[in-house]
């Protein structure tokens, strides 16, 4: 785990979802620019509620949800972007990594920016061409990553992602998130 992971208290604050939705743990890497990226890490546990029926005998981590892993970690990948772009605009100062934003993450002026933009924002995964190589099971740490490929004029960004269980690669694609942003 990264020594600049986003607190958790925080963390909530900069996602729209809640338990039992919220299917990213921690956010432990975070690169701002052109060739950003986020990894978030995500546990599958054996109370998890999506794996009592997804076959019952043999419980694996359901395609579906690890799509949505991946659709909220592209999604912490715009809106991180987008508190850094807003840092920048109004305190003439650059964050570049999770450590610069771990660092301003309890200033007042960046926790008002994080509220602002969350009530602002609005995103919903579009659309996913994934590949599934490998499965995830019970007591697996998932490692995805994401990286913005390209936006488009109507508010759809492209990520290029994957998923690792240790050096298993189970999944990667592309997940296209619709964003809203309400000023």
């Amino acid at each position: 785990m990264s020594k600049y992971a986003i607190p958790s208290k925080v963390f909530l604050e900069m996602g729209g979802w809640r338990p039992p939705l919220l299917m990213v743990d921690r956010i432990d890497d975070f690169k701002y620019g052109p060739n950003g990226y986020v990894q978030v890490i995500k546990h599958v546990t054996y109370n998890d509620p999506y794996l009592a029926g997804h076959f019952p005998e043999d419980p694996i981590m359901p395609g579906a949800i690890i799509s949505e892993i991946f659709g909220q970690a592209s999604e912490y990948l715009s809106f991180l972007t987008d508190i850094c772009d807003l840092y920048r605009e109004r305190y003439n100062e650059s964050l570049h990594s999770l450590r610069d934003i771990r660092g301003k993450i309890y200033d007042d002026n960046m926790r008002d920016i994080i509220r602002t933009r969350r009530a602002q924002v609005r995103g919903v995964l579009a659309a996913q061409n994934l590949k599934f190589k490998d499965t995830a099971w019970p007591g697996d740490t998932i490692e995805v990553v994401s990286k913005l490929a390209f936006a488009d004029e109507k508010g759809f960004k492209h990520y290029s992602v994957s998923a690792h269980v240790g050096k298993r690669l189970i999944s990667q694609g592309t997940i296209i998130n619709y964003r809203e942003v309400n000023l």
